[in-house]
């Protein structure tokens, strides 16, 4: 298959042929309906009416066969109809934003165009956006092609079954998104797919789009909220499964792992509960990850406002001793820094929307659970100690590469062009958030990035980080007992002494005319204080995602 196949493709020839045979599926039901009366007629009891009625039988069995196998026909040119028209509709806008940037498309899906100055990576972007829709419009044509050719052999074969044309799952059916696909490419598999298999996948294979960075953020909400009852389950099955090992063994799991994995099967569920309810009670919020199968821990993202609409979006990255249950925490944080976001831009006289994020994709050092200090030192698996891990790199090498993914796949969802996005990391998270940064290849999707309470990001400067001049912001509080890690330097350089702007976070009164607190110690810096509004440090977030860094406070 390739382009020219599909701009070729007869929409009203399938149109023709589904009325053809919506005809004789007719006309075949008034003769199964003239044999059933015949056979009825209330006085032919004879030998020879014992006979036809055989005959009738077996002539209306074929029909009945005849019948399926045009229903199943008829309802796969009906679906190849609506699913053809969307691939042409969206192959002539391909075809037309092509043109728009004096680019041609090839058969094969490839981009020819007038060479452009060397190193423009804006024409680079639209190449890659051009390629991978084509590429997806061409894999929709092959599956479409596939499924098809099946339906019509099962046909041809008398396999079908009366009935199946009305059954779930048959016919035309939606493809898996691409094995290993960049978020650019999970957006385009989506926007090839027609509404009927869109619908398919959420209902029916909702793990192919509730964490695939790149599909739009109500998609994978509603994916993820509906996977809720099977997790559920399966984590119940585990659960029950550990437990009877455990009491079938005579020394109570002593020399096994399975009560390790018990306790955090447990914890599974909790985090199910808990995830169900922040959705609960925030019905406007989007859960954009739900990930309890590849990590000991749930990993989680929620969104509060709309990040494919928004014009600033913000991404949170904690640090150690994050799980599940500090999600909500997170989310009121996330709250607060959204609203006073829009007061500024309100003052500022923009109308500018707001998406703020918690993003929990990764799995931060803890102190909690199997493998830590809270347990008997003889279940300490020391390699796993909070203490150890926060030292190391282990957790943000594995999570950097992930939430380089969600911020690409935030940039090329979005319905705004080029929205503003911000990085937000503390602790530990900011360590993660800095790696990620510096994973971003060339076209760097984060505009702005604020570290606070941090330990190191293994970074300098803003080149160091992919950022322009003056987009990097580092805050610490005077009593941050975070600076005990700095001095080690494992994760880089003391954050203070670098080359990004560092912002304060003593009491101020801010250009708004807020008199606003300080914050201490290692967790204030986005909370709240006593009178409600965001400290100095929370102040300084929102300027910074509202992209209005000259209203901060140094």
């Amino acid at each position: 298959m390739n382009l020219r196949d599909i701009a070729q493709w007869d929409t009203r020839a399938l149109q023709a042929v589904q009325r053809s045979l919506s005809v004789r599926a007719a006309t075949i039901r008034f003769v199964q309906d003239g044999l059933a009366d015949i056979g009825r007629l209330p006085a032919w009891h004879d030998d020879a009416a014992d006979a036809a009625r055989r005959r009738f039988r077996i002539v209306a069995d074929d029909l009945s066969g005849e019948a399926a196998a045009i229903a199943v026909v008829e309802k796969l040119a009906g679906d190849l109809v609506d699913a053809v028209t969307h691939l042409k509709s969206e192959l002539d806008g391909l075809c037309e934003a092509a043109a728009a940037h004096g680019m041609a498309l090839s058969d094969s899906g490839d981009i020819a165009e007038t060479p452009g100055p060397p190193g423009d990576i804006s024409g680079a972007a639209r190449r890659d956006e051009l390629r991978a829709a084509a590429r997806a419009l061409i894999l929709q044509a092959e599956d479409l092609v596939a499924d098809a050719a099946a339906v019509l052999t099962r046909a041809a074969d008398g396999a079908a079954e009366p009935g199946e044309a009305d059954r779930p799952g048959t016919g035309l059916s939606a493809p898996a998104p691409p094995r290993d696909g960049s978020p650019l490419d999970n957006r385009e598999y989506w926007g090839a797919l027609p509404a009927a298999q869109r619908r398919e996948v959420i209902e029916q294979h909702p793990e192919w789009v509730g964490d695939r960075d790149g599909i739009p953020s109500a998609v994978r909400h509603e994916a993820n909220v509906g996977r809720f009852d099977d997790e559920r389950s399966r984590w119940e099955r585990e659960r029950d499964r550990l437990q009877e090992r455990l009491d079938r063994s005579m020394f109570g799991g002593a020399f096994i792992d399975d009560d390790a994995e018990l306790w955090y099967a447990e914890q599974k569920l909790r985090d199910l509960d808990d995830l169900e309810k922040l959705v609960r009670d925030h019905p406007d919020g989007r859960l954009m990850l739900l990930d309890v199968q590849s990590g000991e821990r749930t990993m989680a993202a929620f969104a509060l406002g709309d990040p494919d609409t928004a014009d600033h979006i913000a991404v949170t990255t904690p640090g150690i001793d994050t799980t599940v249950a500090s999600l909500r925490g997170m989310t009121d944080e996330a709250a607060a820094l959204k609203a006073e976001t829009e007061r500024q831009l309100d003052l500022a006289g923009t109308s500018d929307t707001v998406s703020t994020i918690a993003w929990l994709g990764y799995q931060p050092p803890t102190t909690t659970g199997p493998g830590n200090y809270d347990v008997p030192f003889i279940d300490q698996n020391l390699g796993r100690g909070w203490f150890l891990d926060s030292w190391q790199s282990d957790r943000a090498t594995a999570g950097a590469p992930k939430l380089a993914s969600f911020y690409e796949g935030l940039d090329v969802a979005s319905q705004t062009p080029d929205p503003h996005i911000t990085a937000l990391g503390h602790s530990y998270g900011s360590y993660t958030q800095g790696l990620a940064l510096q994973d971003a290849g060339p076209r760097q999707p984060v505009d702005d990035a604020v570290f606070y309470g941090s330990p190191g990001f293994d970074a300098n400067d803003e080149s160091d980080l992919g950022l322009a001049p003056r987009h990097g912001f580092v805050m610490r509080a005077h009593d941050d007992p975070i600076t005990v890690a700095d001095g080690f330097g494992r994760l880089g350089p003391d954050p203070v002494q670098t080359d990004l702007e560092q912002l304060s976070v003593r009491e101020a009164a801010t250009p708004d005319g807020v008199r606003r607190e300080d914050a201490s110690g290692h967790s204030e810096y986005p909370r709240p204080s006593g009178n409600g509004e965001l400290r100095t440090s929370g102040y300084n977030m929102a300027v910074i995602v509202a992209g209005m860094p000259g209203l901060a406070v140094r």
